[in-house]
């Protein structure tokens, strides 16, 4: 799914969103055709959530500036716990594989 960087800039900060261009999601129908990617980098993403001062919901929001980016070697959905953050999911950096095999 295409996203632009104004979708994540709270949660990984404008530069780091800037690079952002897709989004692949696991909660429905799939969208668009398959792509094949090289990863060449993996981070876990953890930040805080709260309500947004002045909200009259109370749906919770990432709390701007609170994001931990911790590098790992896979995307395994068994992130370690972290003081004061939570788990959000996984930011990966890919490139257009270009060498696949049939």
């Amino acid at each position: 799914m295409k996203v632009g960087p104004e979708d994540y800039a709270d949660l990984v900060g404008r530069e780091r969103a800037a690079g952002i261009g897709f989004r692949e999601e696991h909660h429905g129908e799939a969208e668009g055709a398959p792509t094949s990617l090289r990863v060449t980098a993996i981070d876990e993403v953890h930040c805080r959530y709260a309500v947004p001062p002045g909200s009259t919901d109370s749906v919770h929001y990432p709390v701007a500036g609170s994001t931990v980016l911790v590098p790992v070697e896979e995307a395994d959905g068994w992130a370690a716990a972290r003081p004061d953050v939570r788990f959000s999911g996984y930011l990966v950096t890919a490139e257009p594989a270009t060498d696949v095999r049939s």
